[in-house]
């Protein structure tokens, strides 16, 4: 009895060790995958933290960039918006662009059909007027990117250094020509208006003789005159200073006269009775047109 009483101890003993070390190591195990759990959630928080903070970099640099090119844009339109500028080609497959057109190296057009002067008139819209050949003015849309203006036929390459604009040349084809463009700022029309009216009429250069002639000749053909495509020659005969205007297109006669009287006046060719031709003033100041009167020549 005695020894089956030992018996029955030893093997309770033995369950009881037993059941310790179960629980013992469900403990563990359950501490082990907490563990884990823990690993596995700090890992994901600072995996998500890490992503957080990648978007948000990169949604800074975006930002960045952004503001960056809005703020050159604005530069740029705050320094050309409600301002006039000229348009013109500067050299013509390497040569000076006037002198090859004299010359008659240049395409007859090149002046007539790209010479332009351009009023920003806001920030989408701009007043073109064409030089030479006339054609009625009209309204354009331009856009602006944060390095190029493009406005027509024209791309035009800007810089903006120090907040300061600066407009740079570029390049077309024309009739498998080269052509290089220049666009420089000209005065607002209260400073033009200024300019012209001090200009000495009995001493002007031939290109001002021209222009002066060109600006009446725009004006007559808004009035009804037929238009045509012209040119512009420097004459001087008996003390006087003569502008003759042919077409550029056609071989016909002198289509008008024009010249400088001895009182700084321009006159134009009035063959209502014939000839010889008589001269009636047209324009008392350089570049005022609001005298002139529609034509019968």
């Amino acid at each position: 009895m005695k020894r089956t009483f030992v018996v029955g101890a030893l093997l309770t003993s033995l369950l009881v060790l037993g059941a310790c070390q179960k629980t013992e190591t469900t403990v563990t195990t359950r501490s082990q995958l907490s563990g884990i759990k823990k690993d596995s959630s700090t890992s994901i928080t600072n995996s998500s933290s890490k992503e957080m903070r990648t978007s948000s970099s990169q949604s800074s640099v975006v930002k960045e960039s952004t503001e960056v090119e809005t703020d050159v844009k604005s530069i740029a339109q705050k320094q050309f918006v409600g301002k006039i500028f000229l348009i013109s080609p500067m050299l013509y497959d390497g040569e000076d662009a006037s002198q090859a057109m004299e010359e008659n190296k240049a395409p007859q057009n090149l002046i007539h059909d790209g010479a332009s002067t351009v009023r920003f008139t806001n920030e989408t819209t701009a007043h073109i007027e064409l030089a030479g050949t006339y054609r009625p003015d009209y309204d354009t849309q331009y856009t602006l990117t944060e390095n190029q203006l493009s406005i027509g036929q024209h791309t035009i390459p800007y810089t903006v250094k120090n907040g300061v604009l600066t407009f740079d040349t570029w390049t077309t084809d024309m009739d498998g020509h080269t052509v290089t463009w220049g666009i420089t700022s000209a005065s607002d029309s209260t400073e033009t208006t200024s300019s012209t009216s001090s200009v000495d009429t009995k001493n002007l250069t031939s290109e001002q003789f021209k222009q002066w002639v060109g600006a009446v000749l725009d004006q007559q053909f808004s009035m009804g005159r037929p238009s045509f495509s012209y040119k512009l020659s420097v004459e001087n005969h008996e003390g006087y200073a003569y502008v003759r205007v042919d077409d550029s297109e056609k071989q016909v006669d002198t289509i008008d006269m024009f010249r400088i009287n001895s009182s700084g006046q321009l006159e134009e060719q009035d063959l209502t009775h014939g000839y010889p031709a008589t001269y009636k003033v047209v324009s008392s100041q350089f570049m005022d047109t609001s005298a002139v009167k529609e034509t019968n020549n």
